[in-house]
């Protein structure tokens, strides 16, 4: 269990590997592509290679799969509410009226992420092998209800999410996993996060809270917006998962 801190927003690389273990994923990932065999094209082209090369060519090649997995997993998820125009025309009028403050309620509706990099090995400067990777994250949110004023969001007064990762290597899916959570204290919220463009808001005004995750694929998702006059701070305290399960990578023998 951690929580959730300005400055600690956790990533695909937590949910598939668990808090502060990018070195023990490296590790890990350099052991699953030496295990992937010479069958695969890219086994085929180090296998010419020393033992001592192609181990520290796994072992590079892990190092780097880790750092991508770095995908801040809230921003992906304020990015796809960004996309919901309730919540954009909420913001723009909040920004208008200064002071003012909207509570907009979302229905069930999903956000995905799905990200194919590549990886190369170079081995005195030349190219012998190159990792496909696939990153898909999906995001099934539901009983949403955030609080908006001055154009960004301040509060989750209610939601829970529930979150499925899940990595491949060269097409073949080999970790995946899935999280709960309960919204309200996941996202730090104290200074607010900008849900417009940063030409709408005033030069004067500080950008912060603003999440540089990578974009999801988003849609327009039914909900509607009510006037309030208040509304309660984060709270930072709440656990970032209630609950977690591995899912096996599919068994890749022949």
């Amino acid at each position: 269990m951690t929580t959730a801190g300005e400055g600690s927003t956790p990533t695909a690389l937590d949910l598939l590997f668990g808090r502060g273990s990018a070195a023990a994923a490296a590790e890990t990932l350099a052991g699953e592509i030496s295990s992937l065999g010479g069958g695969q094209d890219f086994g085929r082209a180090l296998a010419p290679l020393p033992e001592t090369v192609r181990k520290a060519a796994a072992q590079e090649a892990g190092t780097t799969m880790a750092a991508l997995l770095k995908v801040d997993l809230t921003g992906v998820l304020v990015r796809g509410w960004r996309e919901h125009r309730d919540i954009v025309s909420a913001a723009r009028r909040t920004l208008a009226a200064p002071g003012s403050t909207e509570l907009v309620s979302m229905s069930a509706h999903e956000i995905t992420l799905d990200q194919r990099p590549s990886v190369s090995v170079l081995v005195d400067g030349q190219q012998v092998a190159s990792f496909d990777l696939g990153l898909s994250i999906v995001f099934d949110v539901n009983a949403l209800l955030l609080g908006i004023s001055g154009g960004r969001l301040v509060a989750i007064r209610s939601g829970r999410c529930e979150i499925t990762a899940t990595l491949a290597v060269q097409g073949t899916d080999l970790f995946a996993k899935q999280a709960r959570l309960e919204l309200p204290g996941v996202i730090p919220l104290r200074r607010g996060i900008r849900l417009l463009p940063a030409g709408e808001y005033p030069a004067s005004e500080n950008p912060a809270g603003e999440y540089t995750g990578s974009e999801p694929r988003g849609g327009e998702y039914p909900g509607r917006a009510h006037q309030v006059g208040e509304y309660p701070a984060d709270d930072p305290s709440a656990p970032w998962w209630q609950s977690v399960s591995s899912v096996p990578p599919p068994d890749r023998r022949t």
